[in-house]
């Protein structure tokens, strides 16, 4: 994961050689339906939720960069998406995010001097012309700016441009999210969602529960999802919402009980919402905790 930020932000800090003014992206498309449907864990992630993260980030994967110029170009990544599948050994990722970088600022970062191999694409738009591509590789990850205002990285990158184009030239393609439609629509950005909202969503739960709860808690889970936010009283940790669904509502019972005790709450922070589905509010967790469990 590290290594994808390290590349978003050798973007970025190109771009104070060339400019400090500073421009929310506004893509066409919005960079989830990018994804693909293999990740186990994914991650919605609005600058705006934690610049602080992103700037620490910039100063700590970039040689030389000073923390003005990394809060500066902090904020050309507006949003960010990130799909996790975990293996024994290391982490898959494949990342999407809405940024503004100059075409400028990504030729000089990624050159062949800096170590990245440029392989062109080309596809065909619905009148049968060739559009080119650029995917940057260095033999660790693959990168490439379909737009302006959106990069990909990580795992499947060709196939995520090719998404891109798709639905940006309207091919009579399949054009759906490659997503889970609750996966979706938990993660999409709608009109009335918090914009500093961190969004998170674990399709296979039972590996998450224990890394979040450190307990074996077997609950036959059909997911976990949540809701992060600054916590106005404690800039230095988060005030967490979590949502269970169940395959057995017979669990529903232990399993409020279990996690309860776990996050050290009282019954009134556990609602049943239905047989099946168990909401957790008001959980506190501490930012660097939260970080080194997703990776970041």
């Amino acid at each position: 994961m590290r290594g994808v930020f390290a590349c978003i932000l050798l973007v970025s800090a190109s771009f104070v050689l060339f400019s400090c003014r500073s421009v929310q992206a506004q893509p066409e498309l919005d960079p989830l339906d990018l994804l693909d449907g293999s990740s186990s864990f994914y991650l919605r992630i609005p600058a705006a939720a934690d610049y602080s993260l992103i700037s620490k980030l910039l100063q700590k994967n970039i040689d030389g960069l000073s923390e003005k110029n990394a809060e500066k170009v902090s904020e050309r990544i507006d949003t960010v998406y990130v799909g996790l599948a975990r293996h024994r050994k290391s982490t898959e990722y494949q990342l999407s995010a809405s940024c503004d970088f100059p075409k400028a600022a990504i030729s000089a970062a990624f050159s062949k001097k800096n170590g990245w191999n440029a392989e062109p694409i080309f596809l065909p738009d619905a009148d049968g012309k060739k559009v080119g591509y650029t995917i940057y590789d260095n033999s660790a990850v693959q990168v490439s700016f379909p737009s302006s205002d959106i990069v990909c990285a990580g795992r499947a990158v060709p196939l995520m441009v090719e998404q891109f184009h798709d639905r940006v030239n309207s091919l009579p393609l399949e054009t759906d999210s490659p997503l889970l439609p609750d996966v979706h629509s938990w993660l999409e950005y709608e009109d009335g969602l918090k914009n500093e909202e961190i969004r998170f969503f674990a399709a296979k739960p039972q590996s998450f529960l224990t890394m979040l709860t450190g307990a074996q808690l077997n609950f036959q889970l059909v997911y976990v999802r949540g809701i992060m936010e600054n916590d106005p009283l404690n800039d230095r940790q988060f005030r967490m919402q979590l949502e269970f669904e169940f395959r057995d509502k017979r669990l529903v019972p232990a399993a409020r009980g279990a996690l309860t005790v776990a996050f050290g709450l009282t019954d009134s922070g556990v609602l049943r919402e239905t047989e099946t589905h168990l909401t957790i509010r008001n959980i506190k967790i501490n930012k660097n905790q939260l970080y080194g469990i997703l990776v970041l």
